[in-house]
């Protein structure tokens, strides 16, 4: 791990553990015990292994940690329970990882500051930030309009109606939600740029906010 920082850290640049990936990629199934490995792109990795069965429900890690100051290696295996609560859909149930420091329900585990365990982000005695908390006012609505860009496209692939009895379906209302602030944030990275780049992008004929330039 790296030394102790009281430097902004957002929740994209530290390892993180996310409960939807774990699902999405089968590393979790009822009833099943399931072994797997994690690995980050700065060459570090863990060994899991999953349980949901009963009331007999984890996520066991398995990991060594080397201390950056004296190079000692400690060997970590432990157990992060599982919970759940009924969907507000009515089906089925919406899982969580119980944080083994607040013991507070979460679905991203985090590992930095030097933390030899991971545990949610107020677990932490320094903030993990929100990358839109850090970033600088045009950069957040920039990043804010490609970050919906890629919602929108993923959820136009699932291709399923737009109306059901003569009114929009649950998808279609959540695609016209984020298509207006995909427009609110396009309106408002635009309004930002320095008046000599509009007229640049102008001149190059490059699209732009409907209406700004």
């Amino acid at each position: 791990m790296g030394r102790w920082s009281t430097g902004a850290v957002t929740t994209k640049e530290v390892a993180r553990i996310e409960l939807g990936y774990l699902l999405k990629n089968g590393f979790i199934k009822r009833d099943q015990h399931i072994y797997g490995t994690l690995s980050w792109t700065n060459g570090s990795n863990i060994s899991f292994e999953t349980n949901l069965s009963g009331e007999n429900r984890f996520i066991r890690l398995h990991y060594n940690n080397t201390n950056s100051y004296t190079d000692e290696k400690t060997n970590h295996d432990y157990k992060i329970y599982l919970t759940s609560i009924p969907s507000n859909l009515g089906k089925g149930e919406v899982l969580y990882f119980v944080c083994p420091v607040t013991g507070r329900r979460c679905r991203i585990l985090y590992k930095c500051y030097g933390s030899l365990i991971w545990k949610s982000r107020f677990a932490y005695r320094y903030r993990i930030y929100y990358h839109s908390q850090v970033c600088s006012k045009y950069d957040y609505h920039n990043t804010r309009y490609w970050k919906i860009a890629n919602d929108l496209e993923a959820l136009y692939q699932r291709g399923k109606k737009t109306h059901y009895r003569g009114n929009y379906t649950r998808l279609m209302k959540r695609v016209k939600q984020l298509e207006e602030k995909q427009q609110y944030h396009d309106k408002m990275r635009w309004l930002i740029v320095p008046q000599s780049i509009q007229k640049m992008v102008y001149v190059m004929g490059l699209p732009t906010a409907e209406g700004l330039l």
